[in-house]
């Protein structure tokens, strides 16, 4: 196992040196490091990245584990340091281990950050951010309210129940329908685990017990399709309107049979661009403004000084008519 181990963090160290002896030396070189290669996710993220290298004048290294293994993704960053790269980003697998690798990218001069999951903690440059956990719960309700009125009765199907994130968005949900929609009641979060079927199985009673249902709401990708297919089987297209947070791939049929009114994330080819834009700030010693006017994206970014994020912007919403756009 060890010289299993070695054999491969040599052929990794390899690899890396290949690719980053390719590029030019006249440009800055930003990298990111994903959290795994080879999934249409961080494939948007990579394209973003080329199309903001060409903008910027930057090339452009991306370079991350064949699977989720936060020591082969630390091996790469470590690489990438050692070679000279001006500014690395990650997407964090696991936070408590990276801030010694930040030190080592400071003692090198290296410009280390992160980008799509973050390391608040690791002394890490800047933090390029998709969307806030409050403004995904809030979109989620603003989006379903805007089709099922503001009288409704809507459920919710999560993954895990112990899952931080999922239960970040499901608290905004209920703060923004408080706040909001008092007149809305959303039902008490169902949790389905990591399975599809679960998750119809519950919509499924969910949809039997509350003949009134006007909309669920998926909270985890895995639940997306068990929510559509429950819909589906029940023959409650355009009766009950479902939704989730899943990518366009996941929901594209669901969108255009009409169980998935909408779905919300964001666009991972935007935030490839700007993690390369952040990068070559951060080289060239530019200060992030409150608010940024970035050359090729669409709307202001805003940055907080106080945590060191960089803002994308709004969740994205997909629906029949745009999703075709999208292949993530």
């Amino acid at each position: 196992m060890l010289k299993k181990m070695i054999g491969t963090m040599v052929s990794t160290a390899l690899l890396s040196t290949i690719a980053v002896s390719a590029y030019a030396q006249d440009k800055p070189k930003v990298a990111f490091v994903p959290q795994i290669i080879g999934i249409p996710y961080f494939k948007a993220m990579e394209d973003g990245g080329n199309r903001a290298a060409k903008a910027f004048g930057v090339d452009f290294i991306y370079s991350g584990p064949v699977d989720t293994n936060p020591m082969d993704q630390l091996q790469i960053v470590q690489n990438l340091i050692a070679q000279g790269v001006n500014a690395i980003s990650v997407s964090v697998l696991d936070a408590s281990s990276i801030a010694p690798v930040v030190a080592q990218a400071k003692a090198k001069n290296v410009k280390l950050f992160t980008s799509d999951s973050d390391a608040p903690d690791s002394g890490r440059a800047v933090y390029v951010a998709q969307a806030t956990d409050e403004g995904l719960g809030d979109t989620v309700i603003d989006e379903m309210v805007k089709r099922v009125g503001d009288h409704a009765k809507i459920g919710i199907v999560s993954g895990e129940a112990t899952a931080s994130n999922l239960n970040a968005w499901i608290g905004f949900m209920q703060q923004r329908v408080k706040e909001k929609y008092p007149n809305v009641t959303l039902l008490k979060p169902q949790f389905a685990g990591g399975t599809s079927s679960r998750a119809a199985q519950i919509s499924a009673d969910m949809i039997a017990s509350n003949p009134d249902l006007k909309g669920i709401i998926a909270v985890a990708s895995t639940t997306c399709p068990g929510v559509a297919q429950a819909i589906e089987t029940a023959g409650k297209i355009g009766k009950v309107v479902g939704t989730g947070y899943c990518s366009p791939n996941t929901a594209r049929a669901y969108l255009k049979s009409g169980s998935f009114g909408f779905s919300v994330l964001w666009d991972p080819e935007k935030l490839g661009y700007l993690t390369v834009w952040a990068g070559k700030q951060l080289i060239d010693g530019k200060a992030f403004s409150a608010e940024n006017s970035v050359p090729g994206l669409d709307q202001k970014v805003k940055y907080d000084a106080k945590t060191g994020v960089l803002l994308l912007g709004a969740p994205a919403v997909f629906t029949a008519k745009n999703v075709d756009q999208f292949h993530f």
